[in-house]
């Protein structure tokens, strides 16, 4: 009898620490935050060896980031959370983590170092759904089983977007990115491609607008990968700030 009680209290310790271990959030190993000068370039980086480094980010940028969401998919900020800005250097556990991994330390580093506590909820916005155009995609398809790249996406200037190995999918959230809105994925397309895509951002300066005869996102959507958005309204999940501290707990 004793030994059958030994063995369940054994397998009731194991099974605990085992969903203990599944339940720890992933974190980075080392992290130093520091405020930023605020004439430095903004920017989020990812170097090889796991490092990943931060310079002159707005909070509203790290919870955006952290949670690959657009601005207008944030929602109870307070005002400060585009001033307060900061350069982190961190290194991740292992030398190859993923983007969704990274994405996973930084929650677990805001709400440690910045006490952010979120919840989800719905909200009625503007979107758009991204749909293939009449004539079909216009891209460089890849053949399977090419493995989708998690960090494809490069910016080059403003109005210049390349992706390699990427689905509709993501090309539908990094839209999200340019056109500051909802873009949910209505192609039913699920093939692999590269893409490079460029045009006239609505922000150029009217001294520059005359000199960039680039074509409007949506003509270039349509006339260089064969996409369109079509605009709407529809329930969205928001992310809802419940606390964030303006300045981290000390390195």
């Amino acid at each position: 009898m004793k030994l059958i009680s030994t063995a369940r209290h054994i397998f009731t310790t194991a099974l605990v620490s085992i969903v203990a271990g599944a339940e720890s959030p992933l974190a980075f190993e080392v992290a130093s935050i520091h405020p930023s000068d605020p004439s430095k370039q903004v920017g989020i980086r990812r170097y090889p060896g796991g490092r990943f480094v931060t310079s002159n980010a707005s909070l509203r940028l790290l919870i955006t980031w952290a949670y690959g969401i657009g601005d207008e998919r944030l929602v109870g900020a307070p005002g400060w959370l585009d001033s307060a800005r900061f350069d982190i250097v961190a290194k991740a556990p292992t030398d190859e983590p993923t983007l969704d991994e990274q994405h996973a330390m930084m929650k677990s580093l805001l709400a440690d170092r910045f006490k952010l506590r979120v919840h989800t909820a719905t909200k009625e916005l503007p979107m758009y759904t991204l749909v293939v155009d009449k004539g079909g995609p216009k891209l460089h398809m890849l053949e399977a089983p090419l493995a989708v790249n998690h960090d494809p996406f490069k910016m080059t200037r403003s109005g210049s977007l390349s992706g390699t190995s990427v689905t509709a999918a993501m090309l539908a959230k990094v839209l999200s990115n340019q056109v500051r809105h909802f873009v949910k994925d209505g192609t039913e397309f699920t093939g692999v491609f590269d893409f490079a895509l460029e045009w006239r951002p609505n922000e150029s300066s009217s001294a520059l607008a005359g000199d960039d005869t680039r074509p409007s996102l949506a003509t270039a959507l349509q006339e260089q990968l064969g996409f369109r958005l079509l605009s709407g309204r529809s329930q969205v999940e928001v992310i809802a700030i419940d606390h964030v501290e303006k300045q981290p707990t000390e390195n």
